[in-house]
């Protein structure tokens, strides 16, 4: 049957799941994606597929959910194969789960952009042609709409009763909730899609000089700012005690207005989108600024140009504090997009283990791989990017940092003892304990984020190798 696999056909769909895999052989094995929506939701649209029913009728739906006509606990049916006459037990339930979590790609049809973009074509490796970009988006729409909207209230009496008479369907739909999340940072990743995040890697840090290139007056300074890790500081320090005007939007929208009093140039580079703006205004040619600023390490080096090029540096902070100031900080900062403030019922244990948790930052912001499963590879290719392309800094060993940015960048103080003052003062400080070190929240922290420690302990030791090169030498 599957002699022509891929040229006749690229995939099977089926609500049977037992029988869907009995046609896959050894030679063509399936990976299996599984669509989930609420039991509620899906008995209130198989009622509705019935003749002589219409929209808002509760009473003939909670009749219908009760009858024998009713097919309950499809899914967990389903995979763990029980016939419609016997009664689902709490065994076929847990064989379900582990079919559950351990088979399937899973996706959610209430979050239809989340789950095709970020989940199928990153493990499939799929992209839309260029002739049929949009498409995607179009047909997403499309579907979404078509859903009928549910006359249930979620948590109505209705609702609990279908829910209830589809009990071991609603503990999978939570638990595939749970697996969906956590399959964002998890899921493996095609070898195309790595392909492709390794190609926009190289093309991208093409555009910085390699950190022993000789000296070249026309080389713009790029701060690779990672959150919680000093930045504060630094563009301060930057602006106050260097005279340089870096980007920064501070009156949206993004443009190439200069505020001399704050030593900014109004240009955003927080974005893949802002930036590409950015570069439609030719802002590294323009001259108008003396360092660019930007979380993206990939797409903010994408701004400088064969007559600008970029010089890179960055301020490392141990991953497990880094996780834990950042956490503390988003309860509080009211003011900043990402203000979450039901984090504030959350300890930070629990912070590390939600599904989804945005691991590895450092190491995903290296090698463009911002979603899915992480390997040494990427590692490897982190720790060689900064190695040949940045100037690091360690957020603990500020006073040196700044010598060694005076070293290779020539910036000067514009009255003596400034960086001394501005790394005794205080910025974003909110009080918070850290975990004990060793201990239990702090390893598990740490775990979760094992290849930015490794990346970190590699920096250290960069930091001290940099430094030893770097005194007396200067460029620009």
């Amino acid at each position: 049957m599957f002699h022509n696999f891929g040229k006749r056909f690229h995939f099977l769909s089926t609500p049977h799941y037992q029988e869907g895999t009995s046609l896959l052989t050894l030679k063509h094995k399936g990976r299996i994606i599984l669509m989930l929506r609420h039991p509620a939701y899906i008995a209130e649209s198989m009622y509705l597929s019935r003749p002589n029913t219409h929209r808002g009728d509760l009473k003939g739906l909670l009749q219908y959910v009760n009858s024998t006509d009713y097919y309950d606990n499809w899914m967990t049916r389903m995979l763990a194969n029980v016939p419609r006459e016997e009664r689902v037990t709490e065994e076929h339930f847990k064989y379900a789960r582990m079919i559950l979590e351990n088979k399937f790609i899973i996706g959610m049809t209430s979050d239809m952009t989340e789950t095709v973009k970020k989940r199928i074509n990153l493990h499939f490796g799929w992209k839309e042609l260029p002739s049929k970009q949009g498409c995607e988006m179009e047909y997403i729409k499309k579907g979404t709409m078509e859903l009928p909207t549910s006359s249930l209230e979620e948590g109505g009496r209705e609702w609990r009763f279908i829910a209830k008479k589809n009990l071991f369907d609603s503990k999978l739909m939570a638990r595939g909730m749970a697996v969906f999340g956590m399959q964002k940072m998890r899921i493996p990743v095609h070898p195309y899609t790595v392909r492709e995040d390794r190609k926009a890697v190289s093309e991208a840090f093409g555009h910085l000089r390699n950190v022993q290139d000789e000296v070249d007056k026309s080389d713009i300074p790029f701060f690779w700012h990672i959150p919680k890790a000093s930045g504060t500081t630094v563009k301060e320090i930057m602006s106050k005690c260097y005279n340089l005007i870096r980007t920064e939007m501070v009156d949206p929208p993004s443009s190439l207005d200069l505020f001399p009093e704050k030593k900014v140039l109004n240009v955003d580079l927080t974005t893949p989108e802002s930036i590409v703006v950015a570069k439609g205004y030719n802002v590294a040619d323009s001259g108008m600024a003396d360092v660019f600023i930007s979380q993206l390490a990939v797409e903010g080096s994408t701004v400088f140009t064969t007559y600008h090029m970029g010089r890179a540096f960055t301020i490392m902070r141990h991953p497990v504090i880094l996780a834990t100031s950042l956490f503390y900080y988003r309860r509080i900062a009211t003011w900043e997009p990402t203000y979450r403030p039901d984090f504030k019922d959350l300890t930070l244990h629990e912070y590390v283990e939600m599904p989804g948790y945005y691991d590895n930052w450092m190491v995903r912001m290296l090698t463009n791989a911002k979603l899915g499963g992480l390997n040494e590879g990427h590692l490897e290719i982190a720790k060689a990017v900064i190695k040949e392309k940045f100037i690091v800094g360690i957020s603990d060993h500020m006073d040196e940092t700044f010598r060694q940015l005076e070293s290779y960048f020539g910036w000067k103080e514009q009255e003596a003892g400034c960086v001394k003052s501005f790394l005794s003062a205080s910025f974003n400080k909110n009080k918070y304990e850290l975990p004990e070190r060793g201990g239990p929240v702090w390893n598990a922290i740490a775990d979760k984020n094992k290849f930015d420690m490794q990346l970190y302990y590699f920096a250290l030791e960069l930091f001290g190798e940099q430094g030893k090169k770097l005194r007396g030498t200067q460029v620009g």
